[in-house]
């Protein structure tokens, strides 16, 4: 099991890649969000870096983009994947874009349907997330950094 864990943890920290600019790097950092009971029943919420989760643990990815090359940038994604050990769980703004096959096809997630085999269909739901992408379109100036977040729950 914990072979499985630190396997699945390599894979949830592999980067995204940022597409259509060479002068844009991605670092993907992952937490655990830990909750712990203290004294007149208060939650404290402790973010921890991601070395060994469990089922059922909420899991916040944050994906940095930044401008490394000598002039602005426009018009480039940064995409994601999601390993198949997380679910998608909420995204801080809902700008994203999902994939539910690979990353082939895109579309906010309330758009897609999920083929059942005998010719119906079903609505995509977070279970299904394969890959985010965000559309950059604003310029990101030389140096600059930015990120996006995103949760996912532990399968």
């Amino acid at each position: 099991m914990l072979l499985r864990t630190a396997l699945a943890l390599t894979a949830m920290l592999m980067p995204g890649a940022a597409l259509a600019s060479s002068d844009v790097m991605t670092k993907a950092s992952i937490f655990v969000e830990r909750i712990a009971s203290q004294a007149g029943g208060v939650r404290r919420v402790r973010l921890e870096p991601a070395r060994q989760v469990s089922p059922g643990e909420r899991l916040i990815y944050v994906v940095e983009y930044r401008n490394t090359g000598n002039r602005p940038v426009q018009g480039f994604t940064v995409t994601n994947p999601l390993p198949r050990t997380v679910r998608l769980d909420e995204t801080v703004d809902g700008s994203e874009l999902v994939s539910i096959d690979g990353g082939r096809s895109w579309g906010p997630l309330s758009a897609l349907r999920v083929p059942l085999g005998n010719g119906s269909w079903r609505p995509a739901n977070p279970e299904d997330v394969t890959h985010l992408r965000w559309r950059v379109g604003d310029t990101l100036m030389q140096g600059e950094t930015r990120r996006v977040t995103f949760r996912a729950i532990v399968r």
